[in-house]
């Protein structure tokens, strides 16, 4: 009985999951931060077949509404990412996006990145490590805002990190 109830569970996950599209990462997120109640308001977008991320706007949670807030020098770690790539080159594989990188701008480290959706889609689970097995590290939770005043920044205004600028040229070599 165990075994048929596992295998039920096994193809129905495996069918829910072959209905993500490589397109529904795309979109704009709110990326919480190390200091409670913040949060940066950021797009992923897919080029090239790999999805990107930036921050383009902040704010914090009052009250269960996200409003916005002006950047101090207690968090200046944000302040550089606006308009900025800090998480590039997660592909696609048919479930989920891989092979990604990601800058933290608290310690100036890049690490690997992986990624899923919730069922709803309105859920990034973004699972960071510091080594390419995604052994050690943590998983993330980004959220999906679908209702917001705030406007993605036109393509010409966005710019890679430099640090993972540096990491790709290395790779490409």
């Amino acid at each position: 009985m165990k075994l048929i109830l596992a295998l039920i569970i096994t193809i129905g996950y495996t069918f829910a999951n072959q209905s993500v599209k490589e397109s529904d990462i795309n979109g704009i997120w709110a990326i919480p931060e190390e200091i409670e109640y913040n949060i940066s308001i950021g797009e992923i977008f897919t080029q090239d077949n790999k999805a990107q991320a930036y921050a383009f706007a902040y704010a914090k949670m009052e009250n269960g509404k996200i409003i916005d807030r002006e950047l101090t020098n207690e968090e200046s770690n944000a302040k550089d990412l606006r308009g900025k790539i800090f998480l590039s080159n997660l592909e696609f594989n048919g479930k989920r996006w891989v092979n990604g990188k990601i800058y933290n701008p608290n310690n100036g480290g890049i690490y690997y990145a992986e990624a899923y959706l919730s069922e709803d889609k309105n859920t990034l689970f973004l699972k960071v490590s510091i080594d390419s097995f995604g052994i050690i590290g943590i998983t993330l939770e980004w959220y999906r805002i679908e209702d917001t005043i705030y406007k993605p920044l036109e393509y010409n205004e966005i710019a890679m990190i430099d640090e993972l600028k540096e990491i790709e040229e290395v790779e490409d070599e």
